[in-house]
């Protein structure tokens, strides 16, 4: 089976579009907040927002993709993220601003499952795992150029054209994804969408609550919980599938994967901690991620081929533990060029290690080979959750102890991520076999 180069440059494209849109902003969020009037702990909610409802945009998209075609779905997504975009770069005021990524958010959710389930379908099943580090290679070209776009343009333009720059992208996208096939599977039925409201709403409540203490809002978050909860039980089809995580090593898979997106949230903030510990420009800022954004590349693809060879548990751990050095360097209390630059190529090799393949591969074992998508979009959600959080923590954190405490919090996190997949079966799959491929198998 060979891929197909047009095939694979569309989802390819559409997923570097996403995460270019995720490493563009960190570089602007001082110039955000000054722009639109409100404190720094409140920008962290320009990120918290996107990613709530990417939460429950991505894990109905899968299983909408499926049934209704993955390409119809990832074409809605891509239009929508550029009018979303286009709406981010015109806001007045901060309310229009974080509606804008509420809808950036769920358009984004619509094309990450149905890309890389369309674009890892181009690879026989031995070789998945490569083809997933070929999309963590993509993503890892995002961090590469993101930050220096980010910088560049908001130093030179203004925060606004970082938003503008995803509109010609969006319809370039659209033009090369025309008439390319539907990928349509069997018909499942669609996640419950109203379960799925109900989760959103109690992870924001739930961080709204951590960040105001309001208890009006504590009140709303728990009728969310309610809904959600009594969704799971009545839905045909739940918002998330629990058959995976009845067992100690399906909820360890989507703890590690909330902590990989805990330490995901930290890149957010790298460039003002750059702005304000070693007094960089904007420009700059977005340049001293190059470090950490060149190490993740190459590795991306890398770290692919070796989840088929090797396993993925072993990289994930040794991912986490590079991330817990990273984020112990950035928490020393009088931070140096050394120190700063050694962290960024740790963190360039955990998010290699960790982001896309072994991780992706280790989720899609919990499920069966037709239901990639889900696989894929249930690790999406977990790790958007920690994501969420983790922009939410980490400014509450720097308004306790200042930088120290919020990237010594990544450190913790990440220890405990490490722990958390010494107890997940690790996964290889089996030799090909002539005119069959069997299943993928577990070794403890």
């Amino acid at each position: 089976m060979r891929a197909n180069p047009r095939i694979l440059a569309v989802y390819l494209a559409g997923v570097f579009i996403g995460s270019l849109d995720t490493n563009v902003l960190g570089p602007v969020l001082p110039s955000i907040a000054r722009g639109l009037h409100v404190s720094f702990a409140w920008t962290a909610w320009t990120v918290t927002a996107y990613m709530v409802a990417y939460v429950t945009s991505t894990a109905i998209a899968g299983a909408s993709g499926d049934r209704y075609g993955r390409h119809r779905l990832f074409m809605i997504g891509i239009a929508g993220f550029g009018a979303a975009s286009l709406l981010a770069a015109l806001a007045q005021g901060f309310g229009t601003f974080v509606l804008a990524r509420v809808i950036q958010g769920t358009a984004a959710g619509l094309v990450y499952p149905n890309a890389m389930a369309q674009g890892t379908d181009q690879f026989p099943p031995e070789r998945r795992g490569a083809a997933l580090g070929l999309f963590g290679a993509f993503f890892g070209l995002a961090t590469i150029v993101g930050p220096n776009v980010g910088g560049a343009l908001g130093q030179y333009v203004g925060w606004q054209s970082i938003f503008w720059v995803n509109v010609p992208l969006a319809l370039i996208v659209l033009g090369m994804a025309r008439g390319l096939p539907s990928g349509r599977r069997a018909a499942p039925a669609v996640p419950d969408w109203l379960g799925g409201r109900g989760f959103a709403g109690f992870l924001a409540a739930l961080l709204l609550v951590i960040s105001t203490g309001q208890p009006l809002i504590a009140v709303a978050g728990a009728a969310c919980l309610a809904l959600f909860l009594a969704r799971q039980r009545r839905a045909a089809r739940p918002f998330i599938d629990a058959t995976p995580l009845r067992n100690p090593s399906g909820v360890a898979v989507i703890a590690g994967a909330a902590l990989v997106g805990y330490d995901l949230a930290a890149a957010v903030f790298v460039p003002t901690l750059a702005q304000q510990a070693l007094h960089f420009s904007i420009l700059d800022s977005g340049l001293a991620l190059m470090p950490a954004a060149i190490s993740g590349a190459v590795l991306a693809g890398v770290a692919g081929v070796m989840a088929d060879r090797v396993g993925p548990r072993i990289l994930l751990q040794i991912g986490m533990l590079a991330a817990v050095a990273g984020g112990l360097l950035l928490s020393l209390p009088h931070l140096t060029l050394v120190a700063f630059f050694t962290a960024m190529v740790l963190f360039g090799v955990a998010t290699s290690l960790t982001l896309s393949a072994p991780l992706n591969r280790l989720g899609m074992a919990l499920y069966r080979d037709e239901q990639s998508a889900e696989a894929l979009s249930l690790m999406a959600v977990f790790r958007s959750v920690g994501l969420a959080a983790g922009a939410v923590l980490m400014t509450l954190a720097l308004a306790w102890r200042g930088f120290p405490a919020m990237f010594g919090s990544v450190a913790l996190a990440s220890l405990l991520g490490a722990v958390a997949f010494t107890v997940v079966p690790d996964v290889r799959p089996a030799p090909r076999r002539i005119g069959r491929v069997p299943p993928a198998r577990s070794r403890a």
